[in-house]
């Protein structure tokens, strides 16, 4: 009686613990193998480029999971965080810093919520990759689908697109066409209708190159393009250049007075020929900004300002300029004013007053110098007078010189005597000149 107590004891316990399980199962959350990413974008797929495309993302996700926790879809290229979405109602955290500004602005890709999908309005040979995309749920490790492929077949196109250029007589330069295409394209040049290339110009891999430019190599060339796609073509035309040079720059600075007349040439070859422009401290010159009644542009280049004024005064620029290239060169004017002008008359007069007053001076003092040396010189001659007569009274040199009477020495020592006194009064005068 009490075994049989005992067992229905222990079936009851039983009973309630099966119980008690099932109803906590029942009340716990749904599993994480329900969360996960049905159809993903497996596999290989090819399209040709510029063309729309679409990328399933099929994934399966709980209501309650969008209620309670922070759910995100995601797309990767190559490894690379590309574009995402919210599907939960918390606020994501995510373990990737900074990962908005690694998400590029691109407006043909659509990642749709609902579907999970991922559309390409127009492909480009740059979106080829492989692509994954994932579900990332708070809390737990991310649900990741399958790797799948996407191959672009590019379409055959130059890159860039080949234009005409302006070549320098006498020079050596090069022209490219460069085109993109699945599979490679091959490149190559022609002339104008299918003519062969003109001496010292060839075609090294898609790159034209002349060596000498001269006028024979004018003209029209053709750049084609070719694959399995098909051919393409684009023409070019090549002009040959003389560069502009200054046959006569502006030389300066230029002075000219208030109320006269300034002259400033420019002259200038070159093939094309080229055109002329003046400008003041920068500012191009127009009808705008002169005086069509002063200023006048010839048609060798020369500027001529008539009546100047001194706002006139300033720095004037010459530009010579065509297709190929352009030149500058600068000049200054300087407006000298009336008083100006007057007051240089008047230091120049004060000027040469100045010079013939000194002239002067050095004349009267050259006259001085002289007359004393004139002076010198007679008392030296007097003395050799007076030494020559007592040599001759003595009879000191009776036998070597001739004798002379007494009436003869005494008139050549008055000779003397008045030949000193003229020299010492005009040596006087000298000195009250000076």
């Amino acid at each position: 009686m009490i075994k049989s107590q005992i067992k229905v004891s222990r079936l009851l316990l039983s009973s309630a613990l099966i119980i008690c399980s099932c109803s906590c199962v029942r009340a716990s959350p749904t599993s994480q193998t329900n969360v996960g990413i049905t159809q993903g974008p497996n596999g290989r797929t090819t399209v040709k480029e510029q063309s729309p495309i679409q990328m399933p993302c099929v994934y399966q996700l709980p209501d309650s999971y969008r209620q309670s926790n922070s759910v995100t879809l995601r797309w990767r290229k190559d490894g690379k965080a590309l574009r995402q979405v919210e599907l939960g109602l918390a606020s994501s955290t995510t373990s990737e810093p900074q990962l908005e500004t690694m998400l590029r602005e691109d407006a043909r890709l659509t990642l749709n919520k609902e579907t999970g999908s991922l559309h390409f309005a127009s492909v480009l040979a740059s979106d080829a990759g492989v692509y994954q995309c994932q579900l990332l749920v708070e809390g737990q490790s991310a649900v990741t689908s399958g790797s799948g492929t996407l191959e672009v077949i590019e379409q055959l196109k130059f890159m860039p697109q080949p234009t005409s250029k302006n070549l320098e007589l006498g020079s050596v330069s090069k022209v490219h066409c460069k085109a993109q295409g699945t599979p490679p394209p091959q490149v190559k040049w022609m002339r104008e209708t299918q003519l062969p290339l003109p001496t010292n110009v060839t075609d090294h891999n898609g790159t034209l190159i002349f060596r000498g430019v001269s006028n024979e190599q004018r003209g029209q060339y053709t750049c084609f393009a070719s694959n399995s796609q098909g051919q393409i073509s684009a023409t070019v035309t090549i002009n040959v250049v003389v560069a502009p040079k200054f046959s006569v720059p502006p030389v300066g600075p230029i002075e000219v007075n208030e109320a006269g007349v300034a002259v400033m040439h420019c002259q200038a070859t070159g093939e094309p020929k080229p055109t002329i422009q003046w400008d003041k401290d920068l500012a191009y010159l127009n009808e705008n900004n002169t005086d069509p009644l002063r200023f006048r542009l010839l048609e060798n280049g020369t500027l001529e300002i008539h009546d100047v004024q001194p706002e006139d005064e300033g720095r004037y620029g010459c530009t010579i300029g065509s297709s190929a290239g352009f030149k500058r060169e600068d000049v200054m004017l300087v407006v000298k004013s009336n008083k100006s002008t007057s007051n240089s008359i008047v230091t120049r007069i004060i000027i040469v007053i100045i010079c013939l007053a000194f002239l002067y001076f050095v004349l009267v003092l050259g006259l001085k110098l002289w007359y004393r040396y004139r002076r010198h010189m007679g008392k030296v001659q007097l003395d050799d007078a007076a030494h020559a007569a007592v040599d001759a009274d003595g009879h000191e040199h009776a036998e070597h010189e001739p004798c002379l009477t007494e009436a003869n020495s005494s008139k050549n020592l008055k000779s003397k005597l008045r030949e000193s006194t003229i020299l010492e009064q005009d040596s006087q005068v000298a000195d009250d000149i000076v």
